[in-house]
Parts: C-alpha cells; sequence; structure tokens
C-alpha cells in the first residue's frame, strides 16, 4: 500500500509539474502575444507620426516653390522692364543733345533765314517738338509701368512673409516602441 501511495504521489508529483510547465507556456504565450500587439501599436503610431512629418514638409516645400518661382519672374519682369526704360533714356538723351546742338545755332540762322526757309524752320520745330511730347509721353508710360511692377513685387514680397510661418511647430515627443514595451512590461510586473 506504501508502494501504490507513492506511484500516486509521483503520479500527481508529474501531473502537477506538467500542468505547471503548460500554465507558463500558455502565459508565457500570453506575454509574448500582449508584446506583440504594443509592438504593433507602437509602430502604427510611429508611422502616423511619420506620414503627418512628411506631410508638413511637403506642404512647406510646395510652398518655397510657389515663393521662389514668383520671385524669379518678378525679377526676370523688373530686368525687362529696367531695360527698356534704359533704352528709352539713351533715345530721349541723343533727341536732346542733338537739339541744344541745333538751338545753339538758331538765333543765328533765324537772323539771317528767309521767310519760306523761317516758315519750313517752324515745321521741323514743331515736329520735333511733338516727337519731344510723344518720346516724354514713352518714358512717362514706361517709369509707370515699372512702378505698377514694383508694387507687384512688393506685393509678392508681403505675400511670402505673410505665408512662411511666423512659430516653430511644436514638436510632440512620443516615447519610442522599446520605451513603450519597457513601461508595459514594468506595469504587468
Amino acid at each position: 500500500m506504501i508502494g501504490g501511495l507513492y506511484t500516486h504521489l509521483i503520479a500527481a508529483g508529474v501531473a502537477l509539474a506538467i500542468g505547471a510547465t503548460g500554465a507558463a507556456y500558455v502565459q508565457a504565450n500570453r506575454y509574448e502575444l500582449q508584446i506583440a500587439q504594443l509592438k504593433l501599436d507602437a509602430s502604427g503610431q510611429d508611422l502616423q507620426e511619420a506620414r503627418k512629418v512628411l506631410g508638413d514638409m511637403a506642404g512647406f516645400q510646395k510652398g518655397f516653390t510657389d515663393a521662389l518661382s514668383n520671385f524669379q519672374a518678378g525679377n526676370s519682369a523688373n530686368a525687362k522692364a529696367q531695360q527698356e526704360l534704359g533704352t528709352l533714356i539713351l533715345d530721349v538723351r541723343g533727341t536732346a543733345a542733338g537739339l541744344r546742338g541745333d538751338f545753339a545755332k538758331l538765333p543765328q540762322r533765324i537772323t539771317d533765314a528767309a521767310r519760306p526757309a523761317l516758315a519750313e524752320y517752324a515745321t521741323t520745330c514743331t515736329a520735333v517738338f511733338e516727337a519731344m511730347a510723344a518720346a516724354g509721353g514713352r518714358l512717362a508710360e514706361g517709369g509707370a509701368g515699372i512702378a505698377r511692377q514694383a508694387e507687384g513685387h512688393a506685393a509678392d514680397a508681403r505675400l511670402m512673409q505673410e505665408a512662411w510661418p511666423r512659430t516653430k511647430p511644436a514638436i510632440v515627443v512620443t516615447p519610442s516602441a522599446t520605451e513603450r514595451l519597457s513601461n508595459a512590461a514594468i506595469a504587468n510586473q
């Protein structure tokens, strides 16, 4: 009978060991499942944060590219307008230099001229003055065009300054996946 008792005790011990091993195995699988779920959640959060940062960077890059192209277009238009104004000024200077020489000789030529020559000279002077007035009008229009372009450039500059972010975006520091796993393991103990 004592031999049977030992057999039952040994069988109970073996059953207890098998049950404890099975329970430990099941519990280990539960913990592994929890850890895998925490890793998945952490990876999903990291992926969302990375997508948000990437979207912010893409928006900033687009704004910067648009501002740069507007700036380059404004510079190009201003350079063309300055070139046209320079050409117009050279034309006016050439005309004025020619008129100075004509006007210097004018009193003597009027005194020496006959009546038909005076009439022709008056007609020529009138034509020259009309041409000067037209050139002055073109010069004024050119200056007004440059002023309009300068105002447009200033408006573009204001727009770029207003579109630029005023404050640095808040950077949210979240725990990394390993920190979250460590915190979860501590909480489960």
